[in-house]
């Protein structure tokens, strides 16, 4: 383990590590590319089988034969999102690990500290909490939308709809998915990139931080921008009381959050 320490009370604090924004691409990528195959499929088959009956559209035989379509198709994407999820999770955990390390050490250079990061298991436990986390949510697309399409379908039978109106709703159903991968994406990107970074200054001894807002969001929480703007100190092992109500957190850890932080490096000047 690499500890950096010092005794003198001032301290140095290095440039924040943020979040990649080519990496939180790669994983939107990687997301929809599994997304369109399940919305092109079923579009496909719903609508090959909806033309099928669209005469007799509001029989309950019609309702029935497009359940059994839904059904099949749902235990198919269901399944093969179960089988990519875990891997998907786990290349981009170690992409998210690579960048945080380089990342960090880039600034530990600057501040004239030649670090070389090694395996560990608190990295490894951070790790395998993000793969876990990342699991969960990549199958919850699939099961959303599934879900979604098949109370869609059974509304558009018993409403007699003709299969235009379907499509239109497939397409801005697709819309919605497609906003919450994107969601995903950004908001694991934050949260991996500082709970990585912080894993990794704690192993070298560092326990103090100051808060900083990104000023990247459209609606920024104020008092995370209060946080930033008065250089919020709190310790990385516990987290910050940005609110004021006692509930401790770290920057990237709330839904959307941006935040970073400059952790301080004991024994040398601001």
């Amino acid at each position: 383990m690499t500890q950096l320490r010092c005794t003198s009370a001032t301290g140095k604090a290095l440039k924040p590590t943020r979040a990649s924004a080519a990496l939180e691409a790669a994983y939107y990528r990687d997301l929809m590319r599994l997304v369109r195959e399940m919305d092109d499929s079923l579009t496909y088959w719903l609508k090959a089988n909806y033309r099928k009956h669209e005469d007799a559209i509001a029989q309950d035989s019609v309702a029935d034969e497009l359940q059994k379509v839904m059904n099949k198709l749902t235990a198919r994407w269901r399944g093969l999102f179960d089988d990519r999820a875990r891997k998907m999770a786990e290349m981009q955990s170690k992409r998210w690990q690579r960048h945080s390390d380089v990342s960090l050490m880039d600034r530990l250079k600057q501040a004239g500290f030649a670090v070389r990061f090694r395996p560990s298991k608190a990295v490894t436990d951070t790790l395998d909490g993000l793969v876990n986390e990342n699991v969960g949510l990549i199958k919850s697309i699939a099961e959303h939308h599934l879900t979604e399409v098949s109370g869609m379908v059974q509304r558009s039978v018993i409403a007699g709809r003709d299969l235009e109106t379907l499509t239109k709703e497939l397409k801005e159903r697709y819309g919605i998915t497609q906003r919450r991968a994107a969601f995903i994406a950004r908001d694991q990107n934050n949260k991996a990139t500082s709970f990585i970074t912080r894993t990794r200054q704690i192993e070298m001894g560092l326990t103090e931080a100051i808060w900083c807002h990104s000023s990247a969001g459209k609606h920024p929480r104020p008092k995370h921008v209060e946080a930033g703007r008065k250089r919020l100190r709190y310790d990385i092992r516990k987290g910050a009381d940005v609110d004021g109500n006692g509930k401790l957190i770290f920057p990237g850890e709330e839904p959307n959050c941006r935040c970073t932080s400059q952790v301080i490096i004991p024994g040398f000047d601001d």
